[in-house]
């Protein structure tokens, strides 16, 4: 009978430390596999890296934007650049966008035209919250152009796109429009515009006259189209429009340029778009027969009385600070870009500089800690 009892008890005491051992077992295999999972996530996600920002070998930055492009191909859809160009008009608008329609099968984007009901330049704010879900919702990437004015992005808590605006010099934008509406241009040649009737009166007579479609007022423009949908920013003559233009430049445009220097503007553009977006597109400019498009079909000199008048207005005074302003920021720009010729910036392109021949960064990373896994190695192996 005591044999038999003591027997059960170790049967009991078998069976436990079995139930601990199975127990022990089960516990190593769920901590064995969560590690495994967590490896295999490490190199999904060291294969992603790789790439989005290409392998070990080509994560130095080269002398080459070429190489720069070819490495972002692969993007995620977040990542994939949206371009929106609210363009002023008669400012070469239609010279770019006509870049941007040749590109688009090439370099693999979509490029869409927002037409404003009734040529208004001013959205509701449900029309502007409608108009950023769109775009940041549709396919990527793609380029957006249209009249009207800049739309905050993050204001409706959305990341901001590539803004990217060119400006002209203020006269010489309203005389090009004055004749536009009475003689047309090249791009619709036999459209009859709605000044044709009054085709007699040159700009001069216009402005002597006191004519409705030649004040100074009618400047104010590409202030308001970089300053935005307030109230303000569509009050001639505001100064808190003047600088709120300014701030969006540096803060909200990626690249503002000026018309009179659209090849380099378009130099540039190829570097700060990612994924090859604008791609050979000075060259395009250069030689493309339709990237001149649009040149008003008749104009005549402006007077220097007249030239006088529009410089003593305060608007013209304001209105060519934003210019200068451009002007200065994208001289600069360019200039730290392209050492070598900037002292020549002449909007003609004299010699066509190749991404390819662009010089090193002027910048370099070091003291990288941890040490990368290769290093961590090598440096093992000479100790021994």
């Amino acid at each position: 009978m005591f044999f038999r009892v003591r027997h059960q008890k170790m049967v009991h005491v078998y069976l436990i430390v079995l139930v601990i051992l199975g127990m022990l077992v089960v516990l190593g295999a769920m901590i064995a596999y969560h590690a495994l999972l967590r490896e295999q996530n490490f190199q999904i996600q060291a294969a992603v890296a790789k790439l989005v920002n290409g392998d070990s070998n080509h994560q130095r930055f080269g002398s080459s934007a070429s190489q720069y492009h070819q490495n972002s191909v692969v993007m995620l859809e977040e990542q994939k650049p949206l371009v929106i160009y609210n363009r002023v008009p008669k400012t070469g608008s239609t010279s770019f966008v006509n870049v941007a329609y040749d590109l688009h099968s090439h370099n693999a984007f979509r490029v869409l035209h927002v037409n404003v009901t009734g040529n208004s330049h001013l959205l509701s704010i449900y029309d502007q919250f409608r108009f950023i879900d769109n775009t940041t919702r549709w396919t990527r990437p793609a380029f957006y152009h249209g009249h009207f004015a800049y739309i905050d992005f993050e204001k409706y808590g959305y990341k901001k796109p590539y803004y990217v605006q060119l400006l002209r010099k203020p006269l010489d934008r309203l005389v090009s429009y004055y004749y536009f509406l009475r003689y047309g241009d090249d791009y619709r040649p036999h459209l009859v515009r709605k000044k044709h009737m009054d085709s007699s009166t040159t700009f001069d007579e216009c402005v002597e006259r006191g004519g409705s479609d030649c004040q100074a007022n009618l400047l104010w423009l590409q202030i308001p189209f970089l300053c935005g949908q307030s109230a303000d920013c569509w009050i001639p003559g505001s100064e808190w429009a003047l600088q709120q233009a300014k701030r969006n430049v540096l803060e909200k445009y990626t690249l503002v340029g000026i018309t009179e220097q659209m090849g380099e503007y378009l130099q540039m553009l190829e570097l700060v778009i990612p994924g090859g977006m604008f791609r050979n597109a000075s060259e395009h400019f250069k030689h493309s027969s339709k990237s001149h498009l649009r040149k008003t079909a008749k104009k005549y000199p402006v007077s220097r009385k007249t030239i006088q008048k529009f410089h003593e207005s305060t608007i013209w005074q304001m209105e060519n600070e934003l210019y200068a302003f451009v002007t200065r920021e994208f001289a600069f720009a360019y200039a730290k870009q392209f050492p070598n010729v900037s002292s020549g910036l002449t909007g003609t392109m004299k010699k066509h500089l190749k991404t390819s021949d662009l010089p090193p960064p002027s910048f370099r990373y070091e003291k990288i800690y941890p040490k990368p896994p290769q290093q961590k190695k090598k440096k093992n192996t000479a100790h021994v």
